[in-house]
């Protein structure tokens, strides 16, 4: 701001000043209302719909969800096995540790396994068409 010299230039600069003001009070107004609007409950119900159902549908959530099922189930039906419907207490903790280790293992070694099957059966269609093209070549 320049220097003020005379009793004009201070009511023009303190007319600018108010009017600075008021427009950043308006601004900050709207900014308070759009910020109460985004905290209404059902705004954030709403956010969190949407941002659920995106993650959802991610693949790699997909498959991690996937594996860890299948890890628990693996583990819980191991354990099943192991214990039955035996009250011994050492029988039951042994069931919890090897349904824990079952579970750790399988969805480790999981995304290996998918990995593998794939390949293999990729491979399988690969070799069934070629001998289908080879067959039909070869009459």
């Amino acid at each position: 701001m320049a220097n003020i010299s005379n009793e004009a230039e201070l009511k023009a600069s303190i007319r600018e000043l108010e009017l600075k003001t008021t427009q950043q009070e308006k601004a900050i107004k709207e900014n308070a209302k759009s910020t109460a609007q985004s905290f209404k409950p059902a705004n954030l119900v709403k956010i969190g719909l949407i941002n659920a159902q995106q993650v959802a549908m991610s693949r790699d959530v997909r498959a991690v969800a996937l594996n860890t099922f299948i890890g628990f189930a693996a583990g819980y039906v191991t354990r099943k096995f192991v214990v039955g419907n035996n009250p011994n207490i050492l029988r039951r903790t042994l069931g919890v540790v090897v349904q824990t280790a079952i579970t750790k293992m399988v969805y480790k070694k999981l995304p290996g396994l998918q990995y593998k099957t794939t390949k293999f059966i990729s491979n399988y269609k690969n070799r069934s068409k070629q001998n289908r093209i080879h067959d039909i070549t070869s009459y």
